[in-house]
């Protein structure tokens, strides 16, 4: 159980909580924070395709970027 900064639980488990949301406050607020999380995922892909250019870059100039080998001899 997670530590609680001295607040009552709301939800006895995960599938409880499920249903008060939805009751109280409706099926869309399981996807309040959604567009948050989205922006995140585009952020990492994007790191991810720069990382991929400049590596095609760097070895077309002739730079070998390969892993070092952490093996014993």
């Amino acid at each position: 159980m997670m530590l609680t900064s001295g607040n009552p639980v709301k939800y006895r488990n995960s599938m409880h909580a499920f249903h008060e949301i939805i009751r109280l406050e409706g099926f869309q607020a399981l996807y309040r924070g959604v567009t948050a999380n989205m922006l995140v995922g585009v952020a990492g892909a994007g790191v991810l395709a720069g990382y991929d250019q400049l590596h095609r870059i760097a070895v077309r100039y002739g730079y070998v970027l390969e892993p070092r080998q952490n093996t014993m001899k």
